[in-house]
């Protein structure tokens, strides 16, 4: 197929997204170091800001107007479905969220569960599958129509897994 199969399929620069995922986890891992929950709200900010509006979103800005221009990172775009990373980044900032909660509560170590566990997820994403964009995918398979319509990128092996290099559709 080609690109224009899915009008929603777009160039994706999968290393901003990976910069995203390393920074996120770096914030975190900061936060529990410290045991200041904090830093957890304050990504959870920044992942809702890059929910609303992902241009505006610090970790894209850092790629964008810092990384990318020093050199210290290499574009690595693909057609990929944006929807999908950005249900991620939902579904990160709601577990967050909770965990933000729990940290100002009595129970902190739920809440630093709920941290470490997207950090792995992070991590895991970072090496190239992402268990937002498999949870997105899972629910476009259930047949879920509106924003879950697109079905992941043909090439990819198992749902959630970065689109491939060549970007066919």
């Amino acid at each position: 197929m080609n690109m224009n199969a899915d009008a929603n399929l777009r160039w994706i620069d999968q290393s901003e997204i990976r910069t995203q995922q390393a920074l996120a986890s770096m914030l975190l891992i900061t936060a529990y170091i410290l045991g200041d929950w904090r830093l957890v709200a304050a990504q959870c900010g920044i992942f809702l800001l890059t929910v609303l509006h992902y241009d505006l979103g610090p970790y894209v800005l850092v790629y964008r107007l810092v990384l990318k221009p020093l050199g210290c990172l290499k574009p690595d775009v693909r057609a990929d479905i944006p929807e999908a990373h950005r249900f991620a980044t939902a579904f990160g900032f709601s577990v967050l969220a909770v965990a933000t909660y729990l940290l100002t509560t009595d129970q902190a170590t739920v809440g630093w569960i709920l941290v470490w566990t997207l950090v792995i997820f992070a991590g895991i994403g970072f090496s190239g599958w992402c268990a937002g964009c498999f949870m997105y995918y899972l629910i476009n398979r259930f047949g879920a129509g509106g924003y879950f319509r697109h079905a992941p990128v043909d090439g990819t092996a198992f749902p959630g897994v970065r689109p491939p290099r060549s970007g066919g559709r």
